[in-house]
């Protein structure tokens, strides 16, 4: 697979995963729909997300990894959580909290 091909398919994977989200959320009337869904600030990190997926996709296929398609939009869709785990195990520096949700432990 191409560089370029799988970067795409990991970019299909993130805007699956996406969608997925989306059609979760109970069909509801358009004046009742979550505020988040008409924030920039949302919609700029749902993108981020699915680049991250394509970005992955990127760093397997240079790491000389054979992908197929379907491995590649896996891993795309599961970027977010790869990307998740990676942070959580990132060590800490001495007196610094983790992240929980929008608030800092100490």
């Amino acid at each position: 697979m191409e560089i370029v091909e799988g970067f795409v398919w990991g970019v299909v994977g993130g805007l699956l995963a996406q969608l997925l989200e989306l059609f979760k959320m109970p069909h509801l009337p358009p004046d009742v729909h979550p505020l988040w869904l008409k924030s920039l600030f949302y919609w700029c990190i749902t993108t981020a997300m699915m680049l991250s997926g394509g970005v992955l996709v990127f760093v397997y296929l240079k790491s000389a990894i054979s992908l197929n398609t379907l491995l590649a939009v896996n891993l795309g869709a599961s970027a977010p959580l790869i990307i998740g785990s990676l942070i959580a195990q990132t060590p800490l520096s001495p007196g610094e909290g983790r992240l929980t949700g929008t608030y800092r432990d100490s």
